[in-house]
């Protein structure tokens, strides 16, 4: 399980330059053993003016492991053989930046899935209106076809669906399950909710009752 911390500190609304990310093992999803550091200097990317890490995403691929978080805004990849040794797998260029989406807001929340043989990516756009993005990869370094996804009003959601999880569950639904966030920020200062929406194509998105 990849996670972070956030410190958050006085006075502060946003986490502070000591954010890191973190892995946690479990054999039996019930017990986790003590947190490891994934890079615990942070940062060291040269496109990166922070070392704050965020928003991790460990995916396998080509016999490796591969953790996408955020900073300064932008996509950056890490990469390793064992899951304790991790190296900036693109040293000099973000894997996405606010250069690539269509409004050119920045990016977090990265959700990655596969589809037969590419992988999907899934984010949320740093925006008014938030909304969620998507874009496609053969080898998780380049990406294309990068656009906003269109999705279903969200009444109850403020400033729209953001964070999204996907997961795969077409062998045992027929669908694709999407958890997203959304903020009622009208009904409660703290008033963040989970939402739930399922495609069968990852294009069409329905959510319950029926809205698509």
């Amino acid at each position: 399980m990849a996670l972070q911390s956030y410190p958050i500190p006085p006075g502060e609304t946003y986490g502070s330059e000591a954010a890191r990310l973190w892995l946690m093992e479990s054999a039996d999803l019930e017990t986790w053993d003590v947190p490891r550091p994934i890079k615990p200097e942070g940062c060291t990317a040269r496109w990166a003016k922070s070392r704050r890490q965020i928003d991790p995403c460990v995916v396998e691929h080509d016999g490796k492991f591969w953790c996408f978080y955020k900073t300064d805004g932008q996509i950056g990849l890490l990469m390793s053989d064992d899951l304790y040794q991790w190296e900036e797998a693109l040293p000099d260029r973000p894997v996405l930046s606010s250069k690539d989406t269509p409004d050119h807001a920045g990016m977090e929340n990265v959700c990655l899935v596969r589809d037969g043989g590419a992988w999907v990516m899934f984010f949320s756009p740093t925006r008014k209106g938030r909304g969620i993005g998507v874009a496609r990869s053969d080898n998780l370094l380049d990406w294309s076809e990068i656009r906003y996804q269109d999705f279903p009003e969200v009444t109850w959601a403020d400033n729209g669906p953001t964070a999204p999880m996907v997961l795969d569950r077409k062998a045992h639904l027929g669908c694709w399950l999407m958890v997203f966030h959304g903020d009622r920020v009208a009904r409660n200062a703290h008033g963040g909710a989970l939402g739930l929406a399922w495609s069968r194509d990852l294009t069409h998105w329905v959510l319950p009752g029926g809205k698509s």
